[in-house]
C-alpha cells in the first residue's frame, strides 16, 4: 500500500528548476553551472504535493512562480540577519541561500506560511514514518549534489517515491514520482532532513 502526502500522485503539484527567471538570467550568462534552483523547486513540490496553497498573486494578471519567490527570499538583503541566526558559520551574502539546509525552515514558513524542521542524519524508516503521516522531506542526494522532495511511501516495495525538479538527467526525461530504496538511500542521500508541515 503506498501512502503519502494529499497530492503525491498528482503531476499538477510538480514543479521543475529548469524554467524559472532566476535559471534564465544564469543560462544567458552562462554556459555552464545554471541550474541552482533545485532546493526552492524540490521545496515547492513538498508543499503543493501536500495541498498548501504556493500560489504567489500580483496586482496585476502576472502570476510568478512560486519556487522563484521562495529562491528571491533567500538572495534578498533584508532577510540575512534571520538566515544568519539559523546557520551563522555561513553568511548569507557569500553563499547561495538555497543551497544551505538550515535556511529552508526560515524561508518557507515567511513566504509560504508553512512550519519546516530541518535535522541532521539520514534515517530511511524516519523519512518513510514522515511520509506516511501526511508530512513531505526534502531530501540532497550527494551525486549529483541536488535536492528531491520525497512524497509517498511504498510499504509492499519498501520504497520512497520522490519528485525531482531537475527532470532532465534521466533518460526518459521524467523525474515525477521517482522511485528510492534503503540501499540507495544510505549511499546516495546527504546526512540531513528538511520535514515540512511538522512545527515540533
Amino acid at each position: 500500500m503506498i501512502k503519502g502526502v494529499q497530492f503525491w500522485k498528482d503531476r499538477d503539484y510538480y514543479y521543475v528548476q529548469t524554467n524559472n527567471p532566476t535559471e534564465e538570467i544564469l543560462r544567458k550568462r552562462s554556459d555552464k553551472d545554471w541550474l541552482v534552483s533545485c532546493g526552492p523547486s524540490a521545496a515547492t513540490c513538498c508543499l503543493a504535493a501536500m495541498g498548501h496553497d504556493v500560489d504567489i498573486r500580483c496586482p496585476g494578471f502576472y502570476r510568478p512562480q512560486s519556487e522563484e519567490v521562495l529562491m528571491d527570499y533567500f538572495n534578498d538583503p533584508r532577510n540575512y540577519e534571520a538566515l544568519k541566526k539559523a546557520r551563522p558559520d555561513t553568511p548569507p551574502d557569500v553563499w547561495h541561500g538555497n543551497e544551505v539546509p538550515q535556511f529552508y525552515p526560515v524561508a518557507v514558513p515567511a513566504v509560504f506560511g508553512v512550519p519546516a524542521r530541518f535535522e541532521w542524519g539520514n534515517d530511511f524508516d524516519k523519512i518513510a514514518a514522515c511520509l506516511v503521516q501526511g508530512k513531505a522531506v526534502q531530501l540532497c542526494l550527494v551525486k549529483p549534489g541536488h535536492y528531491v522532495a520525497a512524497v509517498a511511501w511504498d510499504d509492499e516495495t519498501q520504497e520512497i517515491i520522490y519528485n525531482d525538479p531537475w527532470p532532465g538527467r534521466f533518460p526518459d526525461r521524467n523525474g515525477f514520482n521517482r522511485r528510492m530504496g534503503r540501499a540507495e538511500c544510505r549511499a546516495n542521500v546527504k546526512p540531513f532532513l528538511i520535514v515540512y508541515g511538522d512545527d515540533e
